[in-house]
C-alpha cells in the first residue's frame, strides 16, 4: 500500500528594522510557498535540500529563529506531528521542529549584499498516516542580537 500526502506549508517572515540611515536588520527569504509535492512512505523520510533559502542584511550581530505554532492539518482533520519535519543548514545534523521558537543561525554585521543561508528540510512519513492535503505554517524572525 502506497500513501500519497501532499504537504505544502506556508514560509511567513518577520523583518524588524530600524529606520535608523546606521543601523539596518533586514531579512529576505525567496521561498514563500513549499509544496513537498506528493510523498509516499515507501520513500520516507524524504530529503529536500535547499528549499528554504534566503539573505540577511545586518548592521549589528542577529540571530535568525524560526518557529512553527501548529501541527500539519488536513482539511479532514487529520494530523502529522510537526516533529516529523526537520531542518539543517550547511550538512550539519538533522533538527525536529518543535512547537514554539528554535534558533537557526546566529552571526556578526554582514557585508552590504548580505550573508545568504540555504535550509534542507526532510519529511519523516508513516504507513499509519493518511493520505491528504496537510499545511503548516513556519515563521522566521530576524532580530538583533
Amino acid at each position: 500500500m502506497i500513501i500519497l500526502i501532499l504537504l505544502p506549508f506556508v514560509i511567513n517572515n518577520t523583518i524588524f528594522s530600524q529606520a535608523d540611515f546606521d543601523e539596518y536588520l533586514s531579512l529576505d527569504i525567496q521561498s514563500e510557498n513549499i509544496d513537498l509535492d506528493l510523498i509516499s512512505p515507501l520513500r520516507s523520510p524524504v530529503e529536500i535540500p535547499g528549499i528554504v533559502k534566503g539573505t540577511i542584511k545586518a548592521s549589528d550581530d542577529w540571530v535568525l529563529f524560526c518557529s512553527a505554532d501548529r501541527d500539519f492539518l488536513s482539511r479532514e482533520g487529520e494530523m502529522i506531528p510537526i516533529e516529523r519535519l526537520a531542518w539543517r543548514i550547511e550538512g550539519e545534523e538533522w533538527v525536529a521542529f518543535e512547537m514554539g521558537e528554535m534558533k537557526l543561525l546566529e552571526g556578526i554585521p554582514t557585508e552590504e549584499n548580505g550573508e545568504s543561508f540555504s535550509i534542507d528540510l526532510r519529511l519523516d512519513l508513516k504507513w499509519k498516516d493518511n493520505a491528504g492535503d496537510f499545511l503548516t505554517n513556519i515563521d522566521f524572525t530576524l532580530m538583533k542580537k
